[in-house]
């Protein structure tokens, strides 16, 4: 008789979100997710100003969101977009979850007029038994902090990335351009996230941010700051404060992941 292997535990999680409109914003129009259900985890940032950005925000995280409830639910259903049969369910479920949520971002503004030229910028952490995956779409970020030190995980799509890119970090870029996304929710009919899937360790920590955070705060601090303390919380407020010591010029918002 063959021995039954012994079952993988059952991963453990933590996760919080926070979010503050900044010291020179009247309106959040950030947005996020926070699902151990799913082991989902996004943030959002809004374009279009007045309210649209604010609900582009909320629009991709929700249908982020709902797509992975959905697929859940009836794992046999056609999918919307085609997959890519070179990556894994979880890229596949992320990338085309963030398609789908383009496409209702799009919808929503071709209804109302007021809408109209509404965006978002997103970045989506989905965590697996073994692997985890991430993404974005514009300047929103996703870190992992280990051993004291934050790595980026995602790559922004903007023109300040693709400068340096283009010159080895070398070229001066002017302060106009540092904020132009070349990739965004709701700029085009199709938009191509970039998904990046990774190994994890315990004891990780995930931190995804929109610009709003890393823009004010550079990264050795916001390293210092999360690994700076067990509670999620605390440091979840801790990054929210030293964006908004630092002037709070946009929206900010942070959600931290601990695995193990």
């Amino acid at each position: 008789m063959r021995a039954k292997a012994p079952s993988s535990p059952p991963l453990s999680l933590t996760a919080c979100g926070y979010t503050h409109p900044g010291r020179q914003r009247e309106e959040n129009e950030d947005a996020f997710l926070v699902s151990l259900e799913e082991r989902l985890f996004v943030v959002a940032d809004g374009m279009g100003g007045h309210a649209s950005g604010e609900i582009a925000a909320r629009l991709a995280v929700d249908e982020v969101e709902h797509f992975f409830q959905s697929k859940r639910a009836e794992p046999r259903s056609p999918w919307p977009f085609p997959m890519d049969k070179g990556v894994s369910l979880g890229a596949n479920l992320l990338r085309v979850g963030i398609k789908v949520a383009n496409q209702k971002i799009r919808a929503a503004a071709a209804a109302d007029p007021s809408l109209h030229k509404m965006g978002a910028t997103l970045a989506a952490l989905a965590i697996g038994q073994t692997q985890l995956v991430a993404a974005n779409v514009g300047d929103a970020r996703v870190y992992r902090i280990r051993g004291g030190a934050a790595a980026r995980l995602t790559r922004d799509h903007s023109v300040l990335e693709e400068i340096r890119a283009a010159s080895d970090g070398t070229a001066h870029v002017s302060t106009a351009l540092r904020s132009v996304v070349t990739r965004a929710l709701g700029t085009k009919e199709d938009v191509e996230p970039s998904v990046y899937v990774k190994t994890f360790a315990a004891g990780d920590r995930y931190l995804l941010c929109t610009d709003g955070l890393w823009g004010s705060v550079p990264d050795d601090l916001t390293a210092q700051i999360v690994s700076g303390t067990d509670d999620l919380e605390v440091a979840c407020q801790g990054l929210l404060d030293a964006a908004n010591e630092a002037g709070g010029p946009d929206n900010v918002t942070a959600v931290l992941v601990r695995i193990g």
